[in-house]
């Protein structure tokens, strides 16, 4: 037979007959697979969830389920693009917790990175790793892979935070272990930690901008030794940063970071909070990494592609991966948004692209060096 008549396609009935056998062997043809695509194609949608519902939601759970049966009284936020998937975006998770007056939720640990942002209510606190981190709306408290937590209420009203994780990531390498037997420790309580360090000690020691402590050896771990980040010391940076001109895609923007390094403060995730200041409007741009909002203070919306995302205080939503989007800050009051993106994991692959429009609508494409 010829090389020309060997080229020939085969006639439909071979084809599939060749193709069911290709299948059962576990094999699948190359020229069929959907993968080779020109852009990243996730399913993840942009979508908001309503703070008012949301609360509704949380306060309703804390009647139907007891902290005790629940382990975590926990609302997970999937994305109606995912199919039934317990994610938010393809590498990031996310979930609501509610804790009635002196609950407390029992200590696990997980090899996924945590992280904590209080939305309502006073008197809740985390304990990783022996240190207790009190919480009031807009800290933000992170949680390292494998450390010991767990978290109470010790106000008179419910407490409700937002959790951000990096689930799927870590799920997709193959990589997740959970630990709910702490009574192995060998602690006072089975359950809950004793608390072996300063209340709040690693913000007191590292909380302060530009400066380092040098009594205390550093920890030399891949994440920050500092715990807990205050809002009401990061938010008046903000206002000092709006004396300046403003990023034309993120208004006044900035990063909590590791005060060792000055890196993001988890391998996995980033963490920032941005100003818009009053009918402020940013260009549009897009990128490789996917983002988590949680409005912390004021109203706005978000354009994300085609749909228009409106936001008031502690409504959630999310922008996907390669989604162009744009902020706007309505009322009269500035808008302050806290985010989670996934960025240091997709620039440590050297996978970060960015696409910035200009005023004129021309684009630029930006990429690692």
């Amino acid at each position: 037979m010829s090389t020309a008549t060997m080229s020939l396609p085969l006639a439909h009935n071979q084809r599939a007959e060749f193709a069911e056998r290709v299948r059962r062997a576990h094999y699948l043809e190359y020229w069929d697979a959907d993968y080779r695509t020109d852009k990243p194609t996730t399913g993840v949608l942009p979508h908001l969830w309503g703070w008012e519902e949301m609360k509704g939601l949380m306060l309703e759970s804390a009647k139907v389920i007891g902290i005790n049966e629940a382990e975590r009284r926990g609302l997970i936020l999937a994305n109606p693009g995912l199919a039934g998937k317990p994610y938010m975006t393809n590498t990031l998770f996310g979930d609501v917790q509610i804790l009635s007056p002196g609950e407390s939720a029992p200590a696990h640990r997980h090899t996924t990175s945590a992280s904590r942002f209080m939305m309502e209510g006073t008197g809740c606190f985390t304990t990783v790793a022996g240190e207790k981190c009190t919480m009031v709306p807009g800290d933000l408290v992170i949680n390292p892979s494998w450390l010991w937590h767990d978290h109470g209420n010790d106000g008179t009203g419910e407490v409700t935070y937002l959790n951000v994780l990096d689930v799927p990531l870590v799920a997709g390498l193959g990589c997740t272990f959970y630990d709910h037997d702490y009574w192995k420790e060998g602690d006072v309580s089975k359950t809950v930690q004793t608390v072996r360090k300063i209340y709040d000690g690693t913000t007191d020691f590292y909380s302060t901008g530009g400066v380092k402590p040098r009594n205390i050896n550093e920890s030399k771990k891949p994440y920050s030794p500092q715990i807990v980040y205050r809002y009401e010391e990061v938010r008046p940076t903000l206002d000092r940063l709006a004396t300046g001109k403003p990023d034309l895609y993120d208004g006044y923007i900035l990063e909590y970071v590791n005060p060792e390094t000055g890196g993001p403060v988890m391998p996995t995730m980033s963490f920032t909070l941005q100003m818009l200041t009053a009918g402020m409007k940013t260009l549009r741009h897009r990128h490789t990494s996917s983002t988590i909002y949680c409005v912390a203070e004021g109203s706005g919306c978000t354009v994300v592609e085609d749909k228009r995302l409106e936001w008031n205080k502690n409504d959630v939503f999310v922008v996907p991966t390669w989604a162009w989007h744009s902020h706007m800050q309505i009322g009269k009051d500035p808008a302050v948004l806290f985010a989670v993106t996934d960025a240091p994991a997709i620039n440590k692959l050297s996978l970060y692209r960015e696409e910035r429009e200009d005023e004129k609508g021309r684009s630029t494409v930006i990429m690692p060096a």
